[in-house]
Order: structure tokens, then sequence, then C-alpha cells
């Protein structure tokens, strides 16, 4: 009985080849454009964390702080609330810095150095920098940081955590209306052919089996074309991007494709398979009222 029930389901893939198509085309769109999103928020976040890390404070010193007057600031800064790192840049390391690959230029500078040494501070999150700031400057110290450039980041990561989830969810509802509204037009197509079998005497679950069988195979279907697809592109716009930001800013990464489709797959495969299989039963069920 189950193997005949089985090979309903999949014949029932064939008997009305346009509707299969158009119920796992649906799917499959609704699925992709659900999976491109969640790539992109989950990207747009991770990519203004690390933009958030490299949005530091500097502190410059004039040449007259001896090594123990250093090592002291270091300390008293390390204790300022909302400070997680410092560090210490000398003036030779500025320098080697700021000459990079030019040997010829930090030899020529080397004896008479006119950068400055300083403290690089990281904030524990940069929404704080202002108040790490307020303390550095009541220590009379010349902090400079980008201020323009944090209030940016901070409205952008603010926008992206508000808006990302509540767009998915949007999109997630919009999906279940496309595919049930498909799979309920597949199943009025074979609405003869359930009459006729209520007719001779069928039971509903008889009547009901192949048609669920039939929507878990379209809701597999439907999920691994998106899978595939994404999973192919994601390397090649993730590298074009990535050109595209390292004229703003360098040294940026994006998600791996593994922990994409780690978290796209459970929710494809769970989404289009219950999606496929109470879109069938909710539009058989009218039809078994005979």
């Amino acid at each position: 009985m189950l193997s005949y029930l089985l090979g309903e389901g999949i014949r029932g893939l064939f008997k009305n080849r346009m509707m299969t198509f158009a119920s796992i085309a649906t799917i499959a769109l609704s699925l992709l454009t659900l999976g491109i999103s969640y790539s992109i928020a989950t990207n747009f976040e991770y990519l203004i964390a690390q933009i958030e890390e490299k949005i530091g404070i500097s502190v410059y010193l004039d040449d007259v702080f001896t090594e123990k007057n250093i090592v002291d600031l270091q300390e008293t800064i390390k204790n300022i609330k909302y400070v997680k790192e410092v560090s210490y840049i000398s003036k030779d390391v500025a320098l080697k810095t700021f000459a990079g690959d030019d040997i010829l230029l930090y030899e020529e500078f080397k004896e008479d150095n006119p950068l400055p040494a300083s403290f690089e501070i990281k904030p524990t999150d940069v929404q704080f920098q202002r108040a790490v700031v307020s303390q550095l400057e009541k220590m009379g110290l010349d902090a400079t940081y980008f201020s323009t450039e944090t209030q940016i980041f901070l409205s952008l990561n603010a926008y992206i955590q508000r808006f990302s989830l509540l767009f998915i969810v949007i999109l997630i509802i919009i999906s279940l209306l496309l595919i049930t509204n498909t799979i309920r037009l597949t199943v009025f197509v074979r609405k003869k052919e359930i009459e006729i079998m209520k007719f001779l005497g069928a039971t509903d679950n008889f009547i009901r089996t192949p048609f669920i069988i039939e929507g878990i195979l379209i809701g597999i279907i439907g999920a691994v074309i998106p899978s595939i697809f994404i999973y192919c592109i994601y390397d090649i716009a993730a590298e074009k991007l990535l050109l595209a930001l390292s004229e703003l800013v360098g040294g940026l990464i994006l998600q791996d494709i593994d922990l994409i489709i780690t978290w796209l797959l459970p929710v494809y495969f769970s989404l289009a398979i219950s999606i496929s299989v109470v879109g069938s039963c909710i539009a058989i069920s009218k039809y078994l009222r005979v």
C-alpha cells in the first residue's frame, strides 16, 4: 500500500507538469529571495562590526613624555570606563608604518623623526567613543576620533538590526501566500480525479496521502534549487563586493558560505516542505467534502 501511494505521489508530479513546474518555481524563487535577503542583511551587520573595530581613538604624545610617564599613562587610560584595549605606538613604529616599503624614506627621517608617539584606544563598543574621549580630554590629552563616521555606522547598524528581521518575516509571509495559492491551483486542476476517487469509496487519507507525498517532493526540489544557486554564486558576488569596498576600507571579510548555508538549509527545507504539505492539505480538504 505504501509503495502504491508513494508511486502515486511521484506520478502526480508528472501528471500536470506545468502546475508542478509553477509550484517548484514559486518555492524556489521565494526561498532564493529569502536567502539573498538574509545573506545581505547578515553580511552588512558583519561588515559594520568590522568597520567599527577599525574606528578607534588616537591620542598623540609630546616628546617630553618619559618612558615611565608613558607606562603610567597607559595604565590610567586602561582603567577608564568603556576602554577595551590600549596600544602604544612609538615614534619609530609610526615612521615605519608611514614609510611602508620605502626604506629610503624611513632612513631619511630616522634620526629626526617628525611623527609623534601615540596611544591607539579601542572602546568596548563604538557607541561609547564620545564618553571615552571626554575622559581623555579631562586628563588634558588631545584625543582624535572619527566622530562623523562613527555616527554614520551607528545609524546604519541600528537601521539594519531594526528592519532586516522585519523584512525577512514579511518576505516569509508573502512566500507562504504565493506557494499555498499555487498548490491550491494545482489541486484545483485535479479536482475531478479527487471527486471520482471519493465517489468510488476511497478514504480521505488514501486520497490525501499521494498529494502530501507530492507536496513533500515539490518542497524538497524547490529547496534544493536555491541552495545550489546561492552556494555557487555567493563567493563570486562576495569577491566583487569586497573589491568595491577595498577602495573605502581595506581588510574586510564576509561571512563564510558554509555559515550561510548552515542557517539556510534547515530553514529552506523546513519551510518548503511544511508549506507544500500544509498547502496540499488545505487545498484538497475542499474537494474531500462531497
